[in-house]
């Protein structure tokens, strides 16, 4: 029972597994075992994912391989764990926004493979990425490790890529609702003598034709219904492409792994509406190239024993064209009239290379069983240059044609000490540096005047973590920091399309408190079950905000003030065997505003109230239920359930008089998975949305209503080491 418990525990860690057994197969490691054999198996050592989730920091990490069968994009599959809500501005590739603990957008750092994506172009982003191009996916919901030397606020995700010591081929093909087209395809070798090759490629299309609930402009008066109609999104196309590849070597004296990559995407992107629902579009439309060459090295007791050493280093060069030049206004029937002045929003043929080189090299020391050391460096360099015909010859709005620079640098250091098993504890420092350049609207009138300048900053940030073990089975953990997020690109420099930036935005700063028990149990090789509950507090200053511009649409970043936040999420889980499983976890979140005057002096009327355009409670509930052995051995059918829930919140501050609440929303998702020959070919059915609720997000834009779609894989492999 006590070498069984060891898989209990960690099958908690994938999260909603179940409710997606694909080919039915669990990784430790790089040891694959089937579940129809679990009665057999016994686990020596912890898997990653294990070893992850018992460390000292709030982190979940999520083993996607059960969820290969499933038409999940990563966003979609971290949508559904505890203290995370992904908002989305429409159906396939819209833009997303990932919320941890009541933090959202920038405020959260993406990773691949420890390099953060910044940088890497709308083409190549976490919104189009299958979840089939991950290995394990970590989510940090507090203190970020001083491996990513980060400047994240409110946490940070890592998307681990396929690397496996293997031949593998898989592929598999998706269809479904709104004309939706997927595809991926992931194939890797690795020699004897340690060459490896890797490739991975995904393409998504889909029309996004599905049907929204809003209200229609009379071309006539300029004037909208009283009333909402139902209307198809008629202008809302999408498809994008990517390819990533590595060749290298591993096991090597000089090297445990040395791996050159380059990732190569495109997208066409049609824009449909902007952050307002009732606004249309006809015409406009955004599309993006991206290169990526890569290079990861890696060194084991470099110079001496237990050093340990790390190199990872991209190039991004990203190329975007807005076009925005029909001389038109859109209804939502596809009427429209003519209008005086091109472009449906602002007149626009730009093109912009955003270019973004970042280097991250680590150093960690293991002086004994007790005694850690880590140091980390992360440097990243971004130049956006734009030409816009539209500027040039109609518009006198120089600030176009301005520099846009920003550099940052981090720098960290840390110390571990774990004197038993039982318990551990680390601190850490971090030096951020930061350097911007770039157009700075100057006016105190309403006409914009520009101009460039340049500014500095630096600061030092701290933190405390620690992990105790008050059994076998108890588990507690606890971490204070001082954080500070710098702004982003976009935040500076806008996206040339729907948001405008601001390059005197300040960098955040924010103290935060985590606190989490876990619970975790095995009776009989039977039956487990999984409690996790956690605490968090947040007081943060210079917050920046994303706001909505009422009339066009369009959407601006401000620094806010000073904002405060408490909230607990819960997890629990339930697993018979490997039969059937249940779980679901709920979050609860109280984010104020504690900003209590104005730059004017003048007491605001919205102080203390909840930040608005922020779900404040919200979960989901899963379940799952596998027949073994269905017309033939090795065979599996599962069938699975989802119930996604968030209560209703206001859009505007409520003291203002905003009375539009977004409602209450309640969605239901079946799927049933039929895998064969021990999971080599696969066969899935998914229905999201059974309902066909109205689902809204951002600003109540809405979300596509009931779908449907059919997945077909394939998956092969042969263990190059056994």
């Amino acid at each position: 029972m006590a070498k069984l418990k060891f898989y209990y525990c960690s099958l908690f860690f994938l999260i909603f597994n179940s409710a997606f057994s694909q080919n039915n197969k669990i990784s430790s490691s790089d040891n694959d075992m089937r579940h129809d054999k679990i009665d057999s198996v016994i686990i020596v050592g912890k898997s990653k994912v294990r070893e992850i989730n018992e460390s000292a920091y709030n982190v979940v990490s999520i083993d996607t391989k059960l969820l290969y069968n499933t038409t999940l994009s990563i966003t979609q599959t971290l949508d559904r764990i505890s203290g995370i809500k992904i908002r989305e501005t429409g159906g396939v590739g819209s833009d997303s926004q990932i919320s941890i603990n009541g933090f959202s957008g920038k405020h959260i750092k993406i990773f691949m493979d420890g390099m953060p994506m910044e940088g890497f172009g709308s083409s190549f982003q976490i919104n189009n990425m299958p979840v089939n191009l991950a290995d394990r996916i970590d989510v940090y919901k507090g203190v970020v490790p001083i491996e990513f030397c980060a400047d994240a606020l409110g946490g940070a995700i890592n998307i681990v890529t396929k690397q496996l010591r293997k031949t593998y081929l898989d592929v598999s093909y998706t269809y479904g609702s709104f004309n939706t087209h997927k595809s991926n395809i992931s194939l890797g070798h690795t020699t004897k003598n340690g060459f490896v090759f890797q490739l991975n490629a995904y393409q998504n299309y889909s029309d996004n034709s599905y049907k929204v609930r809003t209200k229609l402009l009379d071309l006539q008066t300029s004037n909208y219904s009283t009333d909402e109609y139902w209307f198809k999104r008629f202008h809302d196309n999408y498809h994008n492409e990517a390819v990533i590849a590595k060749v290298g070597v591993v096991n090597k004296t000089w090297a445990d792994k040395l791996l050159l990559g380059i990732t190569l995407s495109q997208e066409k992107d049609d824009i449909q509406n902007a952050n307002l629902m009732k606004i249309v579009y006809g015409g406009k439309e955004r599309r993006a190239k991206s290169i990526i060459p890569t290079l990861n090295y890696e060194k084991k007791n470099l110079i001496v024993s237990n050093l340990n050493f790390s190199l990872t280093a991209n190039y991004n060069i990203a190329r975007n064209n807005n076009t925005d030049t029909l001389a038109r206004q859109y209804n939502w029937n596809g009427e429209y009239r003519k209008k005086g002045t091109k472009g449906e929003g602002q007149y626009s043929l730009s093109e912009y290379d955003n270019k973004n080189a970042l280097i991250s090299v680590n150093l960690n020391y293991r002086l004994n069983e007790k005694h850690y050391f880590a140091l980390n460096n992360l440097f990243s360099a971004f130049v956006r240059k734009a030409t816009d015909a539209a500027a040039n010859s109609e518009t006198s709005n120089v600030s176009t044609f301005m520099q846009r620079k920003n550099s940052k640098n981090v720098l960290g250091f840390s110390y571990k000490f774990e004197p038993d098993k039982r318990w551990n504890t680390s601190a850490f420092f971090k030096y951020y540096d930061v350097n911007v350049k770039g157009p700075v609207n100057v006016s105190t009138t309403s006409t914009e005047v520009y101009e460039e300048k340049e500014k500095s900053f630096n600061t030092t940030g701290y933190g405390i973590l620690m992990t105790y073990f008050l059994t076998s089975s108890f588990q507690i953990k606890a971490s204070f920091e001082k954080a500070y997020r710098l702004p982003s690109e976009r935040e500076l420099f806008g996206d040339e399309v729907l948001e405008t930036g601001d390059v005197s935005l300040k960098p955040e700063s924010s103290r935060n408190i985590n606190v989490n028990i876990s619970y975790s149990n095995a009776w009989n090789n039977t039956h487990s079950v999984y409690f996790d509950a956690g605490l968090i507090y947040r007081y943060t200053r210079d917050y920046i905000r994303r706001q909505i511009e009422q009339r066009y649409g369009g959407a601006f970043y401000t620094n806010h003030g000073k904002v405060i936040n408490a909230g607990i999420d819960f997890e629990a889980r339930y697993f018979y065997k490997n039969k059937f499983s249940a779980g679901g976890n709920i979050t609860y979140q109280n984010i104020r505003n504690m900003e209590k005057y104005d730059v004017g002096g003048r007491e605001l009327i919205y102080y203390k109230d909840c930040m608005p355009n922020v779900p404040y409670f919200f979960g989901n509930i899963d379940a799952n239920y596998n027949i073994h052995n269905l017309l033939g051995k090795d065979n599996v059918f599962s069938f699975g359930y989802n119930l996604s829930y968030v209560h209703s919140f206001f859009r505007d501050w409520k003291s203002e008089g905003g009375d539009i609440i977004i409602p209450m929303q309640l969605s239901h998702d079946l799927n049933i998975t039929y895998t064969l020959k021990n999971g080599k070919y696969n066969i899935s059915l998914e229905i999201k949305n059974i309902t066909d609720e109205i689902l809204y997000d951002n600003y109540s834009l809405q979300k596509p209503g009931r779908s449907f779609s059919v997945k077909l894989r394939y998956f092969f492999f042969n263990n190059n080491f056994k």
